[in-house]
């Protein structure tokens, strides 16, 4: 027993150090003009539900619940509940309905004076502006290659970010909020009017999909980081203008340092996740600093790195959608996830309410339990996500389904190789070099190498020749150095 538990911890600490080396690959040159839409309706819209708490005071309550809380939640059910009535042919229609309906509660709401009235308006408006960003989450996956949904995802931080540290400059008094809010709102209707549905026919018409491994990692990490982040905004202090400068600021710098680790070094989003979550229990603890010192101050810098969690959290869930969604299943999450997400702003809400002090031990607790778990589970997104057999997509332009170029021969099956050793192994058969593999599937030439080797090893031959050989094919070229 002992030697097990042993054995899985040395397995625990091994994953984690090899994912904490693993790399994307992700390239400018690859950004399409034409997906610009896409990538800015996404970003456009979830930053309405991180502004509420500049809009309305404390004083504005209804049902013995702050604004803050209120418009969060309708914005979660609003995305579950008006996805509900999509589908991929009818997605572009019913974006644009959305975006009716929000823009018509918006303007009226924006130009009354802050009462439980406007509060009422505020929700429906987010209630529709949820079912936007649920149309909007749907482009943002299966329209966009990896790059496009890098930076699509950083405009989302950096949006935010922006807005904090302007409320907390006061540059432009509270006018900067409303313009912003306005312009934000004409740029979302702007992009969903722009929809096209044929931008995105890989959702409708591929295989039916599940909720694999792959997937349901990814989930848990979006799902987690949503639960770790909500609780700051509820802590006591972190509206104030020192606290929403620090943030914004460090924010700023963090989305660009974010984009560095990712066009410079080519780390993959694994080191964002962890960083993020260090930053997150960081800040939770020095908040039993008193307040006044410099530790507690150093909290408020400190959690602009939350978005690190957002990039990882939108950049990871859209690529692995791509590559094992389907409509069916995403909207399935969508509808799912989004409307339960309403507890991450309910829970909180209620400790502020009745026991605030215990507000910062449940969010050490809370970033605490769920990074534990996250770090426990390493092994797993090894296994499955970062170096899964079609983790290499990583390093293509975007996550494509395997094995759809060719087909292998039935000498192929049952002899324990994966979908891309299959493949490579038929275009070896068909005479492909390993520079014109690496050409036609989008990757790098070590790694057709690297599945060669593997591909060899399993085969238990050590040369092309001998490929051609086991399966009784003629040599079309003369054998290559692989």
């Amino acid at each position: 027993m002992a030697k097990a538990a042993q054995g899985e911890k040395k397995n625990i600490l091994t994953s984690f150090l090899t994912l904490l080396h693993s790399k994307d690959n992700i390239n400018i040159h690859n950004v399409r003009i034409s997906r610009l839409k896409y990538m800015l309706i996404f970003p456009l819209a979830p930053v309405f539900a991180n502004m509420q708490g500049a809009l309305f005071s404390d004083s504005i309550r209804l049902f013995g619940l702050d604004a803050m809380t209120l418009m969060g939640s309708a914005y979660c059910v609003g995305a579950g509940a008006l996805f509900a009535l999509t589908n991929a042919k009818n997605m572009a229609s019913i974006s644009r309905m959305f975006a009716i309906a929000t823009a018509a509660a918006f303007v009226p709401w924006i130009m009354m004076a802050e009462s439980q009235w406007s509060l009422l308006l505020a929700i429906l408006f987010m209630f529709g502006l949820g079912g936007c960003a649920a149309c909007a989450s749907f482009a943002y996956t299966f329209a966009l290659n990896n790059t496009e949904r890098l930076l699509g995802a950083a405009a989302i931080s950096f949006f935010f970010a922006l807005n904090q540290l302007d409320s907390g400059l006061s540059i432009i008094s509270g006018f900067f909020d409303k313009t912003y809010l306005m312009a934000l709102v004409a740029g979302t209707c702007i992009c969903l009017f722009l929809y096209k549905t044929s931008d995105f026919p890989t959702a409708e018409n591929r295989p039916k999909a599940t909720l694999n491994p792959a997937l349901k990692l990814t989930l848990y990490f979006f799902v987690a980081h949503y639960f770790v982040e909500i609780f700051y905004t509820y802590l006591p202090g972190a509206s104030a203008l020192g606290a929403m400068v620090a943030n914004g600021a460090v924010g700023i710098s963090v989305v660009c340092l974010a984009i560095a680790l990712q066009f410079i070094t080519k780390r993959s989003i694994w080191n964002m996740c962890n960083l993020f979550f260090i930053a997150m229990i960081c800040t939770y603890a020095l908040y039993f600093m008193p307040e006044g010192s410099v530790l507690r101050s150093a909290a408020r810098f400190i959690h602009g790195f939350e978005q690190m969690g957002y990039i990882a959290a939108y950049y990871l869930l859209g690529c692995v959608f791509k590559k094992h969604g389907d409509f069916r299943i995403f909207k399935l999450c969508l509808v799912t996830i989004l409307p339960v997400s309403m507890i991450s702003y309910m829970i909180p809400g209620a400790i502020s309410a009745y026991a605030p002090t215990l507000l910062p031990l449940a969010a050490t607790l809370t970033s605490g339990a769920v990074f534990i778990v996250f770090i426990l589970m390493s092994p797993a997104y090894s296994k499955h996500l970062f170096y899964a057999d079609w983790s290499d997509d990583f390093f293509c332009v975007d996550m494509v389904e395997s094995a759809q170029k060719v087909k292998p021969s039935n000498g192929l099956e049952g002899l324990r190789l994966s979908p891309r050793e299959k493949e490579i192994a038929a275009l070896l058969l068909y005479g492909r070099s390993s520079k014109e593999i690496a050409g036609e599937l989008g990757i790098t030439t070590n790694t057709v190498n690297f599945h060669i080797k593997n591909l060899h090893k399993k085969l238990n031959i050590s040369n092309r020749s001998e490929l051609f050989a086991r399966f009784s094919v003629p040599a079309l070229l003369p054998d290559k150095k692989e």
